[in-house]
């Protein structure tokens, strides 16, 4: 049996974007979180900024956290994987299917460079939460101000 994968009309005019030399460049600038050449579909997700670090967290119900790869290069963050249809019973058959299946990516833009070494991944009922504490430099500090 072979994957049912719903088309998008985001996908084909994305890749024409991409190969324009104006607007390629400018997605590649503003580092498009649109990022999808993987697969057909790609996990919502929220990226919250708190003092000193970057907190994402994806939306990936049914997918074993084994079969997800993270991988950070630079301010880019990319989430890559795959959901696969379960086998259906011999005396079933699937009347809609409304879940997106197959491979995935999705890569976005961090505001700001984070500790690679100090990133840390977990997921726990099927939400993926990533802990990104911010390099030095973009946690800021306070400066103490001397009265004469």
């Amino acid at each position: 049996m072979s994957a049912l994968i719903r088309w998008s009309p985001r996908t084909p005019l994305l890749d024409a974007f991409r190969r324009d030399p104006f607007f390629g460049s400018m997605l590649n600038e503003l580092g498009s979180d649109l990022d999808t050449s993987e697969g057909s579909w790609a996990p919502t997700m929220d990226l919250i900024e708190e003092k000193d670090a970057l907190v994402a967290r994806f939306d990936l119900p049914g997918i074993d956290p084994r079969d997800v790869e993270l991988s950070l290069q630079g301010d880019l963050l990319t989430v890559k994987g795959e959901r696969r249809v379960e086998h259906e019973e011999k005396d079933s058959k699937s009347l809609r299917r409304e879940q997106f299946y197959g491979a995935f990516q999705r890569t976005i833009k961090l505001p700001c460079h984070v500790e690679v070494d100090k990133v840390k991944a977990s997921s726990k009922n099927g939400v993926m939460t990533i802990h990104m504490p911010k390099a030095a430099e973009f946690v800021g500090r306070k400066i103490p101000i001397e009265a004469r």
